[in-house]
């Protein structure tokens, strides 16, 4: 009996030491873990402000633009026969963003002339060779490939013309996209431009929303056209 108590003792210690050493590894990954942990965040804090100091240099010499985005309103008045002193106003929202991560990017869309203007902001001709701009409504979409000697100078737009917008094909600058209807024909509409590798580079988004607003005679908007 007193041997085999020795040697469950000793097998105890031995057992005791493992789990003393394995204790200590512990401890040791987890300072490792907070010295890491403290190091990250450190750099962290070091790549925000570096990000902000070239966001703030590039705004400033116009490289890469912010996102852009808005709201067009339009109404359109109407009486109601049975109650002549209160009209009806239909309203149009159209409410769109712009956002980019290139030199060269979407930076008008004209719904009246109907074209989309692409700019170069840089200080170098831009050649368009494999980059398109693509129309997607819906589940549908139009692909326009620019012409492969087409190229845009420093600080120049481009226009995309539509087919039914009436203008002339006139190079460089002025392209028409024949096969387009309308740029702006849908409620739900979405802009890309990718470059020749195929990568997005910029996007404008748009969406219209129509409400009907109930207007007394002596509301100025009562007899209006916006």
């Amino acid at each position: 009996r007193q041997c085999l108590s020795s040697g469950i003792n000793a097998e105890y210690g031995e057992h005791q030491k493992d789990l003393d050493r394995l204790e200590k590894q512990i401890k040791n990954l987890l300072q490792d873990y907070s010295d890491l942990m403290d190091v990250k965040v450190t750099l962290d804090m070091e790549i925000s402000a570096y990000r902000k100091l070239v966001q703030a240099e590039e705004t400033r010499l116009h490289l890469t633009p912010s996102p852009k985005s808005g709201k067009v309103r339009s109404a359109l008045s109407f009486g109601e026969a049975d109650a002549p002193s209160r009209k009806r106003q239909r309203v149009m929202e159209e409410s769109f963003t712009t956002e980019t991560n290139s030199h060269v990017s979407i930076d008008e869309v004209n719904i009246e002339s109907d074209f989309v203007g692409v700019k170069n902001m840089t200080e170098k001709e831009q050649s368009m060779r494999g980059w398109t701009i693509t129309k997607i409504f819906g589940e549908e979409s139009l692909e326009y490939k620019f012409p492969a000697k087409a190229s845009i100078g420093p600080g120049q737009m481009m226009k995309v013309f539509s087919g039914n917008a009436g203008a002339t094909h006139n190079p460089p600058l002025n392209l028409v996209f024949k096969k387009l209807d309308s740029w702006a024909n849908s409620t739900d509409l979405e802009i890309q431009l990718k470059n020749g590798d195929g990568e997005v580079v910029s996007t404008y988004k748009a969406k219209a929303e129509s409400s009907t607003e109930y207007l007394e005679e002596s509301d100025p908007r009562a007899c209006s056209v916006m």
